[in-house]
């Protein structure tokens, strides 16, 4: 891809609700990365925010997708330096993750920092804000901030000053919740969409994924490929990702925004996503036969 292309891929690749339409049921845990890499152009780490990688997993991920070099990783950050904020991270915590990934570091893009709502813009959080900047300095620092606190003008200022990616959100329009950005920071652009089920965004998750439970409409992908535009005309590389994981949705989705984004190229899709959501024929092709209806 050119400079000033956009990227478009998943949080994730491994759930049970995508067997049977992403990939097959029990299929082994690389060849789930595979599917995904066979059919977008990018990935976001999951896994790495509740606990590090080792170094045999990550040298494992790249071999999986040798065969698209193409082909990249962005990471979530361990909940230890975006939740538990009660004490300061060890160097030893430092290492251990960091050492992970350090296989894949040639071909990842972004370390990203989620915070959660809660994560307010006030002098503690730009400290530790600060302490992140300085102690991952070298590596691809991505912020995401979803109070609406930071809508302050000078964040975008001080992202840039640390060397942060800027994460632009899209979330559902509920009280104190940052509004709708095509910020760039950096040479990066980012886009994480977690769709808009404003039902359940606040509730206790007692039901798998329902937070996540959103399938974005065309017009929708539409409005939000032209912010993503806009942002990589300002940028080398943007990336899209989709966190409205429930029920392959994102997957959906993301073939959806690929086709609009990259219409020059075959979108492909596996055959069982198209049975799931017929609304995806004719905007891209099947990857595999397709078996025929019994008459």
């Amino acid at each position: 891809m050119t400079n000033g292309e956009i990227f478009i891929g998943t949080a994730g690749w491994s759930y049970p609700d995508w067997e049977g339409a992403v990939y097959p049921a029990r299929c082994a845990p690389a060849d789930k990365l595979r599917a995904v890499a066979e059919c977008l152009d990018c990935v976001e780490v999951d896994s790495s925010f509740y606990r590090p990688p080792t170094a045999r997993m990550t040298a494992n991920w790249l071999r999986v997708t040798s065969h698209r070099p193409q082909f990249r990783f962005l990471a979530k950050a361990w909940q230890r330096f975006t939740h538990e904020r009660a004490a300061p991270w060890s160097r030893a915590e430092l290492d251990l993750f960091l050492g992970g990934f350090a296989p894949l570091r040639e071909r990842l893009d972004a370390i990203l920092f989620q915070f959660p709502w809660s994560f307010r813009n006030e002098p503690r959080n730009l400290d530790w804000l600060g302490r992140i900047a300085e102690q991952f300095a070298g590596w691809p620092v991505a912020v995401e901030v979803r109070h609406d606190s930071w809508a302050a003008e000078n964040v975008p200022v001080s992202f840039r000053r640390c060397g942060f990616i800027y994460c632009n959100v899209d979330q559902p329009q509920l009280s104190h919740c940052l509004g709708a950005t095509e910020l760039a920071t950096s040479a990066t652009g980012y886009f994480r969409l977690h769709g808009r089920n404003a039902k359940n965004w606040f509730r206790e998750e007692t039901v798998y994924g329902a937070r996540y439970d959103y399938l974005y409409a065309e017009k929708e992908l539409d409005e939000l490929l032209a912010r993503m535009r806009r942002v990589a005309s300002k940028t080398q590389r943007t990336f899209a990702v989709f966190n409205n994981h429930k029920d392959a949705k994102a997957f959906a989705n993301a073939l959806q925004l690929k086709a609009r984004a990259q219409p020059e190229a075959a979108t492909r899709a596996p055959v069982e996503l198209l049975a799931r959501f017929p609304q995806l024929r004719g905007a891209v092709a099947a990857a595999g036969e397709e078996q025929l209806p019994l008459v």
